[in-house]
């Protein structure tokens, strides 16, 4: 089943890149909670949609780009590099996040997000 939910979380990155939120979304459990540090939680994908809209509002030239996914059973690891510059500002962002989904019945139902690799490998309940 792990292959199966790095598949999952590949597509939700591979769509959401693209810009088709739609897409993306539909990888996402109807009460998926989404943690990333700079935001609140979001709950449902609606929520989630929106977050990343306000995203695309304030950067442009905004990059995801995942660089390994690691199987961890019900869990994804994904190390992801983000790089965008501000909208308004002009502000350079490039920054390595490392990123827990937690997938079931092929829906993504929580991603956490860590600044560490050691912290996200053991959240993942894996060995850092």
């Amino acid at each position: 089943m792990s292959r199966e939910n790095i598949e999952v979380v590949r597509r939700l990155f591979e769509t959401y890149s693209r810009g088709d939120y739609d897409a993306a979304a539909a990888c996402l459990a109807p009460g998926v909670v989404y943690e990333v540090g700079q935001e609140v939680p979001a709950f449902g994908p609606d929520e989630v949609r929106a977050m990343w809209e306000r995203w695309d509002g304030a950067w442009e030239d905004m990059e995801t780009v995942p660089e390994e996914f690691v199987d961890a059973g019900e869990h994804v690891v994904v190390t992801v590099h983000y790089t965008a510059r501000g909208r308004g500002s002009g502000i350079e962002y490039d920054e390595r996040l490392y990123d827990v989904y937690t997938v079931r019945d092929g829906w993504c139902v929580r991603k956490l997000e860590f600044k560490q690799r050691s912290d996200a490998l053991q959240a993942a309940g894996l060995d850092p």
